[in-house]
């Protein structure tokens, strides 16, 4: 197959620390090439320079045999010249149609006006090209996260996209959802469209790629065929070292109950949730998309209210309103959306570190050299790397982002958190690093976790008592020590 598109020596550094270092990188017509590595190898940043999102600090980038001027290239260039990205964090206009998201950058006009008979018209050709039936008049608010992705794909199809980049496609989807997916990208691959796909999940390279490429500590260790390469290699290139199984937690059975939640009830997200939560207990909820988990989470921090039901703090009755008073009781949540929710992107580390802490300070005083000392001494306590306590959160990996969310809740002195799918978009040796942030945190048996993972095989080795929802209810309680993963797939989908 021709090379669509061929990057060499790419350099790139940010603050005088180096994220890319003379990566090589090629793309054929109708290919999937995975870009695999760890948090902070550099796939980001990569995709993120051949978008026009960031800009090279040395290197040649070829598209189509023709080399192209990164001098001034920025994302208007990028999707000129059929380059098309599909982050993790949608772009689209939740309160337009999905017509008007298709034709948003390029009405097609009559008269001086809006033809909306093109408009409709144009959505239904592009909708029918990747056999999407929808009703192009629906509202993007509207859609599930698998049909968001569709709209992106099908957006990019309408621009003539030589290149697609998928930025963890299957990260919130169904494994219903993810055929679909994979079935789309299989008929786009027809059309010799190439794709550049990052994923973290090891076991859909074989099914979906041709080629992968890894990265770690910013350069090119391996660039191989998808379907001969063997896991154990992948993860070695990965991480610098072989492959290590996620050991079993020991079970910790609790004699003391911290919290418990009576007959929680939010219309049409969840009902009569009732849970008890022992002291140093990791308590796993799993559930399909849609189970109620993240809307359960949300409402014991206080974020959505909640229209019935009690909770019992260390045998005292609470009524939590809002965040503010989730943390006041010692309460910590770390979101499914970290960049949305989690963290405030553009303020450097010591200031997310901090920020609940000195709102939960009463006299408000606190220098800043005390500031930088506590945000250090998290730093080095949980192995974030990042160039110093004054870098913008924005440009950490995802781990790191996730460590510095941990950092925050331990400086507040939480006692329990609720931990919404920690380790989503994190690759294999940075979730070890959070698994055991974990298990540090519970370890005195005077804190407790309330754990919510879509992946079974963390459910059961993290959690002490594993709880399934299906449907805003929780239908089973199971022991991770006698249950298997096909027990509580049965049970996520409540087929027993």
């Amino acid at each position: 197959m021709p090379d669509l598109l061929v990057m060499e020596g790419i350099n790139k550094a940010f603050f005088g620390v180096k994220v890319l270092k003379d990566v090589q990188f090629r793309l054929h017509e109708g290919e999937v090439h995975v870009i695999l590595g760890e948090n902070g190898a550099g796939k980001s940043t990569l995709i993120k320079i051949l978008s026009g999102a960031y800009t090279l600090d040395s290197g040649k980038v070829f598209l189509e045999g023709k080399e192209v001027d990164m001098t001034s290239y920025n994302p208007e260039i990028a999707s000129r010249l059929g380059i098309a990205t599909i982050y993790q964090n949608f772009h689209l206009v939740p309160h337009l149609n999905i017509a008007e998201n298709i034709s948003l950058s390029n009405f097609p006009m009559k008269k001086g006006r809006i033809d909306w008979k093109s408009v409709q018209k144009r959505a239904r050709d592009v909708l029918e090209n990747i056999h999407f039936s929808i009703d192009p008049n629906t509202l993007v608010k509207k859609l599930s996260v698998s049909q968001q992705q569709m709209l992106e794909i099908a957006i990019a199809l309408s621009k003539n996209a030589k290149i697609i980049i998928m930025d963890e496609p299957t990260a919130a989807i169904s494994k219903k959802e993810v055929e679909t997916l994979f079935q789309i990208i299989a008929d786009i691959k027809k059309k010799k469209v190439g794709i550049i796909y990052i994923s973290h999940k090891l076991e859909e390279i074989k099914v979906i790629g041709d080629s992968i490429t890894i990265l770690r500590d910013g350069r090119n260790v391996g660039t191989m065929g998808a379907k001969e390469a063997e896991l154990n290699e992948i993860v070695s290139l990965m991480i610098g070292k072989e492959m290590k199984t996620l050991e079993k937690k020991h079970q910790y059975i609790s004699s003391e109950v911290m919290i418990e939640f009576k007959s929680l009830r939010r219309k049409g997200f969840f009902e009569d949730i009732s849970i008890q939560i022992g002291k140093g207990e990791i308590v796993g909820l799993t559930g399909l998309i849609g189970a109620g988990k993240t809307e359960l989470a949300r409402a014991i921090f206080g974020v959505d209210r909640l229209d019935a039901g009690q909770c019992f703090y260390h045998k005292r009755e609470i009524n939590i309103k809002n965040p503010k008073e989730a943390v006041q009781h010692g309460i910590g949540y770390l979101p499914e959306d970290r960049d949305v929710s989690g963290l405030c992107l553009n303020m450097p580390v010591k200031d997310n570190m901090t920020l609940v802490y000195l709102a939960k300070l009463k006299e408000r005083i606190f220098s800043i050299p005390a500031e930088k000392a506590l945000s250090q001494k998290y730093i080095n306590q949980l192995k974030i790397k990042t160039t110093g306590v004054y870098q913008q959160v924005k440009y950490l990996s995802g781990g790191n982002k996730q460590k510095v969310i941990f950092a925050k809740w331990l400086a507040a002195h939480c006692q329990f958190l609720v931990l919404d799918e920690p380790t989503i978009g994190i690759d294999v040796g940075a979730r070890e690093e959070i698994y055991n942030l974990i298990f540090d945190f519970v370890r005195s048996g005077e804190r407790a976790v309330l754990f919510l993972s879509s992946d079974i095989s963390e459910i059961l080795s993290v959690s002490d008592r594993i709880l399934v929802m299906f449907h805003g209810r929780l239908i089973a309680e199971l022991d991770p020590n006698i249950t298997t993963k096909q027990e509580i797939m049965a049970r996520c989908l409540n087929l027993t």
